[in-house]
């Protein structure tokens, strides 16, 4: 996903510009005590990093949801029938991963398409359609909401974003330690932390091991978190078991 960096939308009309964060937990659908974990920009499998994911959610019995770009389900169809076979919930992700703002309803909706015709593909289902969205970036232009309606579709939301797209193998406990005390201090919470790396880093690291496109790290991470939350007395979730999508409003003519 990534957010917005305004910096880079410079020149572009943003007076109608909207996130998928909202500020409770109970914002996103959740009950107190509740936490779900969301997986942006997969599948990767540069270090095995989402099979190794798959691999720690089973072994702590957890369920999540998937935000799946066409582009990569195209590369690794197996990686998404596992996901789909293991009970996790796939998100339409777009295909290309292309910033909202730069794109109007007819573009949206061929990105969304075409991204559920990769996912039929993996699963062998003919004329696939999600029913659950979220956007690129976490950007929520009047055109998505738009595309989101037209294609009836449940946009999955945040409650907390701990920017993890720009921390790798050598800086990443500090996300985690913020996820952690978030869910803590908030009682549960709907969160994301990039499985796959789509976010045009700021600053290209030729050292790999500190590189913040290297998402080697997220399995072990993922494993401390639950245990950790678990521990916590919190219980985990998957999205498309609670509200924690909520379908586009009625948007004003522009």
């Amino acid at each position: 996903m990534g957010f917005c960096n305004i910096e880079g939308c410079r020149g572009t009309r943003v007076l109608s510009l909207f996130t998928i964060m909202r500020r409770t937990t109970r914002g996103t659908g959740l009950q107190p005590g509740q936490v779900a974990l969301t997986f942006d920009d997969g599948p990767n499998l540069e270090a095995n990093v989402t099979p190794d994911l798959l691999d720690v959610l089973h072994q702590h019995s957890v369920k999540a949801g998937f935000c799946i770009v066409g582009q990569q389900i195209a590369r690794y169809p197996d990686v998404v029938r596992r996901m789909s076979h293991s009970g996790h919930l796939l998100i339409n992700h777009t295909q290309s991963h292309q910033h909202p703002i730069r794109q109007n309803v007819v573009t949206l909706l061929d990105e969304i398409e075409a991204c559920d015709r990769e996912i039929g593909a993996a699963l062998g289902i003919e004329d696939y359609r999600s029913e659950y969205f979220r956007a690129p970036f976490g950007i929520v232009t009047i055109a998505v909401r738009r595309a989101v309606r037209q294609l009836g579709l449940k946009h999955v939301l945040l409650s907390h974003y701990g920017w993890d797209t720009r921390v790798g193998p050598h800086n990443f406990n500090s996300v985690v330690d913020l996820l952690i005390a978030n869910a803590k201090k908030n009682q549960g919470g709907m969160f994301v932390v990039h499985d796959g790396s789509l976010c045009p880093p700021k600053i290209r690291e030729e050292d790999w091991n500190r590189s913040t496109e290297n998402r080697s790290w997220v399995p072990a991470a993922i494993s401390r978190i639950i245990r950790e939350l678990k521990q916590h007395g919190l219980q985990f979730v998957i999205p498309g078991n609670i509200s924690t999508a909520r379908r586009a409003r009625p948007v004003a003519a522009a």
